[in-house]
């Protein structure tokens, strides 16, 4: 059996996954302006690469549309639904991340493997 605090009501790391790829929209939007950026600097004017460039556009929308599903989904969920948030985010690489879905503190064992390139 989980640790007790291991153990989510569901709708708690939902929400927090939801907010987590609102988040990677608004990187994926900073994204496609660099792209366009860069594209309008190198006169870049093949139609074939203007039209790949949407694909972050594409990318954000589809983040949105995946936040808006789970955020909807973590409000219908039973209250009574539980989750061990821990196990969940034993395999993820960035710790950040594993400590942000399963709403640990910064420092926390659980959530150790940590891969930092860039910071924002």
């Amino acid at each position: 059996m989980a640790p007790a605090e291991n153990i989510q009501p569901v709708g708690e790391p939902l929400g927090v996954a939801a907010m987590e790829l609102l988040d990677l929209a608004r990187l994926a939007d900073r994204l496609e302006i660099l792209v366009a950026d860069l594209v309008v600097r190198g006169g870049i004017s093949d139609p074939a690469v203007l039209v790949e460039c949407q694909i972050a556009d594409l990318l954000s929308q589809r983040l949105v549309g995946l936040a808006a599903f789970l955020a909807a989904l973590a409000a219908a969920v039973p209250v009574d639904a539980r989750v061990d948030v821990a196990e969940a985010v034993r395999g993820l690489a960035l710790s950040d991340q594993a400590r942000c879905l399963a709403a640990l503190a910064p420092g926390d064992a659980r959530a150790e493997g940590e891969l930092t390139l860039f910071e924002d």
